[in-house]
């Protein structure tokens, strides 16, 4: 049993070089791996499943040929959360929730986008709880596509202008709030992106010790690194 784990790629019309890096993994993951798990930030933006260009379609394509033979399961991330209902059928991905867990050999691994455990950042929890809220979503989705593109772009400046100026340990994952969803959830390994810090790391507290990695992220290092699992063993991939 083999399972990759990606996020935090950030893919793009103008990322062509990221977009056929992936597909080159695709070929190479098709029918030689279990399953592959997207955790978020997959795409750099989703405005709705009723986008349509080049890229997009060449993405659909893509997943649908990898899924006919291998599954694919998603969460979306605090970029792509509108990937929807409409997407997963044309190109035959699961969508899964926020804190799911898998178990693999001896291990429950816990799986996030990683936002959820940023709980410093009370600001922005507030505001992924509106945006995020179905009704709002239901109801966005019916704006033409023309007007969400213009909300993303006073998103994007609005958000621009906030960006880093609170104490950097904001925007961190926050060590006792993994270990309260561990505990809920009775895993013991989390697997999660979002803050671009890839790396395997470990969580004390008085009765346990709780293994956490984080993906490579596609943005901030070098494209195409990953994480693989196999039975007990854990590996953080880096191109």
């Amino acid at each position: 049993m083999k399972l990759i784990f990606i996020s935090d790629l950030h893919l793009k019309p103008e990322s062509k070089d990221k977009n056929q890096l992936f597909y080159k993994l695709l070929q190479e993951w098709k029918n030689n791996i279990t399953a592959l798990y997207i955790l978020g930030d997959f795409f750099d933006y989703w405005l709705g499943d009723d986008d349509s260009n080049s890229f997009i379609e060449e993405m659909k394509s893509n997943l649908k040929a990898f899924t006919s033979a291998t599954p694919i399961y998603f969460k979306g991330g605090n970029h792509d959360f509108a990937v929807g209902k409409r997407f997963a059928r044309e190109t035959g991905i699961k969508l899964i929730k926020d804190l799911s867990v898998v178990e693999i050999g001896n291990r429950r691994i816990l799986l996030s986008h990683g936002d959820t455990f940023c709980t410093l950042d009370i600001g922005y929890q507030k505001m992924k709880r509106i945006l995020q809220n179905p009704l709002l979503m239901f109801i966005l989705l019916k704006f033409p596509l023309s007007f969400r593109y213009k909300i993303k772009e006073k998103l994007e400046n609005k958000s621009g202008e906030h960006t880093n100026t609170k104490p950097p340990e904001t925007y961190e994952v926050v060590d006792k709030s993994i270990l309260e969803f561990v505990k809920k959830n009775n895993a013991n390994t989390v697997i999660h992106g979002h803050t671009h810090h890839p790396g395997a790391y470990l969580i004390k507290d008085a009765i346990r010790q709780i293994e956490r990695y984080e993906i490579p992220d596609w943005e901030d290092h070098i494209p195409g690194g990953y994480i693989e699992v196999a039975e007990n063993k854990i590996e953080i991939i880096t191109k």
